[in-house]
């Protein structure tokens, strides 16, 4: 009989078209605790060529000693711990990915607001200032105002 390890480092060879059993699920956050990923929000540096100012990053390594070579290109300005639906995704799709980092990028700063609402996060208000006083924003209505 195979050991719950053994079963755990099957599942990431699954076929991604296959979904996990409840099982499975239970063994992959056995050995995937919620506490080893951190969202972090970031700016880019440069003058982006691709449109790429706003930074939304799953970090699966954030007390890792060495700096990772992302980190030279972003300043991260805020951190929060995963939500439980941020980790129930991040389950559902082990073996998908073999990076540090899982990245979304936004040009402004009501889309990434409009993102985090749909996870009942609220954006850290001091990322969302100093995202407009760059001018990373849009004319974007984010709330509706009746008189």
């Amino acid at each position: 009989m195979k050991t719950s390890r053994e079963i755990f480092e099957e599942l990431w060879h699954k076929p991604a078209n296959e979904k996990f059993t409840p099982e499975e699920i239970n063994i992959i956050k056995k050995y995937i605790p919620k506490s080893k990923y951190r969202a972090r929000y970031a700016i880019y540096k440069p003058v982006s060529k691709k449109d790429l100012y706003i930074g939304f990053f799953l970090d699966s390594n954030p007390n890792a000693t060495r700096r990772s070579g992302v980190e030279n290109h972003w300043d991260f300005l805020y951190e929060r711990e995963i939500t439980n639906i941020e980790y129930q995704e991040i389950i559902e799709n082990y073996g998908c990915n073999n990076r540090r980092f899982h990245a979304y990028y936004h040009r402004h700063i009501e889309h990434l607001v409009n993102e985090d609402l749909k996870y009942n996060v609220t954006t850290p208000p001091g990322f969302v200032k100093e995202c407009k006083r760059l001018g990373y924003t849009g004319d974007f209505q984010l709330q509706m105002n009746f008189f």
